[in-house]
């Protein structure tokens, strides 16, 4: 019996989980995954969407049942303006360093939000998150990179609608 149960709990568990990678996180059903994780501590979920004709960005903070930031609140064509794009990658794997360091930030009601994705060949390190920076202090959301679904390099797919700000620097 024990076994029985111990089974179906991890039954149910699996079942929820293949549920919200199936559901889109917190994208809509005209939508697709850019970019999206789970939050270590409370397993809230961060999901930046795109329309699947590529007609607008959106990013999504919450749960299924309860989502407490989408901006922009009303989607459009011009909301990929809406948004900060940086990213610098070297390929090259171990042998060659080969890093990541890609980041999309925007701003709302003076809250400036970033979400981040880092990684570096040679240490094998990885790092997801979502930086919440106000003019008197600074938090990390520390995201799950098990739960990762996506990349922030997509985004290079789409120069001809939001502009790569690590190009400036070049």
């Amino acid at each position: 019996m024990k076994v029985f149960l111990l089974f179906a709990g991890l039954l149910i568990v699996i079942t929820s989980f293949i549920a919200a990678t199936i559901s889109g996180r917190l994208c809509k059903d005209n939508e697709e995954i850019v970019f999206s994780f789970f939050l270590t501590k409370n397993k809230k979920i961060v999901s930046l969407c795109k329309d699947k004709t590529g007609n607008y960005l959106v990013y999504r903070f919450g749960t299924k049942d309860k989502i407490e930031l989408e901006y922009p609140q009303k989607p459009a064509k011009t909301s990929w303006t809406a948004f900060k794009l940086y990213g610098t990658k070297r390929w090259g794997g171990k042998a060659n360093a080969g890093f990541g360091d890609y980041s999309i930030s925007f701003t709302n009601n003076n809250v400036t939000y970033k979400m981040f994705q880092t990684w570096e060949d040679e240490t094998n390190k990885s790092d997801i998150g979502v930086t919440i920076k106000t003019d008197k202090k600074e938090i990390v959301l520390k995201g799950d990179i098990k739960s990762k679904e996506g990349s922030l390099l997509l985004l290079d797919d789409q120069k001809d609608k939001i502009k790569n700000t690590a190009e400036d620097d070049e």
